[in-house]
């Protein structure tokens, strides 16, 4: 076994001790049990049951992204997809609720030698951030079933909107239910289009869970509201 191989299994064995001590610990539901990693990342070799590349490939964001841009991930589990999309950015926060994840998130930018990425522990309502954001990220967040989340949708989008930098950048993914039943997100969609301007409204692909093979994914920007 090479070195780069030895170090890939301190990695791994670090990881999977911090899923071991979320079963243990962690009362409320936690998405891709089975699996163990609900996000993926290939350079380290963890499948996950969404895969990082290939969700980036497929929200097709690289052209609103820039080395000067600053930005938030809602919700961002294990930070496999915030420590991506670093790459493509000037600094990036995540913020997760579940403790265990964030220690899983710190030791894969750890291992990764990123030094553009924070994680916070903390419920999105919580979260205090110090500055405005020219991107945030909720991927398939704003809902969850976990019981966690007490923002109404409407709270959780101004808190976005508040956050954000003038022309700032809403990337939105649907949570399961809005998606395999479109109604339940037309009133979202209506209250998103009276605080934002919709540059991109898709269907893109997805593994989890399985009756979800596709979510819908929005780029939208700040709008700026009249009184």
């Amino acid at each position: 076994m090479s070195e780069a191989d030895l170090e890939l299994k301190k990695l791994h064995d670090k990881l999977n001790g911090h899923i071991e001590e979320q079963h243990k610990n962690w009362k409320s539901f936690v998405y891709a049990k089975q699996n163990g990693f609900y996000q993926g990342l290939d350079e380290i070799k963890i499948s996950g049951c969404r895969p990082t590349e290939k969700r980036f490939r497929r929200y097709k964001i690289e052209k609103f992204l820039s080395k000067k841009f600053s930005a938030l991930d809602i919700g961002c589990n294990c930070g496999f997809f915030t420590i991506f999309a670093s790459r493509h950015l000037d600094s990036i926060e995540g913020v997760e609720i579940n403790p265990y994840l964030v220690e899983i998130a710190n030791d894969t930018k750890k291992f990764l030698r990123t030094e553009n990425v924070n994680f916070y522990s903390s419920r999105f309502e919580d979260f205090k951030p110090n500055h405005n954001y020219d991107i945030i990220f909720s991927l398939a967040n704003d809902e969850t079933i976990d019981g966690n989340t007490k923002f109404t949708f409407e709270e959780y989008i101004q808190k976005i909107y508040n956050s954000l930098n003038e022309n700032g950048l809403l990337m939105f993914e649907t949570v399961s239910p809005d998606t395999y039943e479109p109604k339940l997100f037309q009133p979202k969609l209506k209250l998103l289009k009276k605080k934002f301007t919709v540059l991109e409204d898709k269907m893109v692909k997805s593994e989890y869970p399985k009756n979800v093979p596709e979510r819908r994914f929005l780029i939208l920007r700040k709008s700026v509201l009249i009184n």
